[in-house]
């Protein structure tokens, strides 16, 4: 029954499509900021050796 709710429940139709566009046009920008300190990694060891200390698949 939810699967039944939830997909009569969600339909998209002009007056729906409408509205959206409208709360789209009037809604204002947010900027996000990183409060945590951030390390770029690029290489393809470092970012193999994060991984399986992350997984705990530590082959060394």
């Amino acid at each position: 029954m939810a699967t039944k709710s939830f997909t009569s429940e969600f339909k998209f139709n002009q007056r729906a499509s409408s509205k959206l566009a409208d709360a789209i046009e009037k809604s204002r920008r947010v900027d996000y900021e990183i409060q945590q300190k951030v390390n770029f990694v690029a290489r393809t060891e470092s970012i193999e050796n994060i991984m399986q200390s992350f997984l705990g698949d530590n082959k060394n």
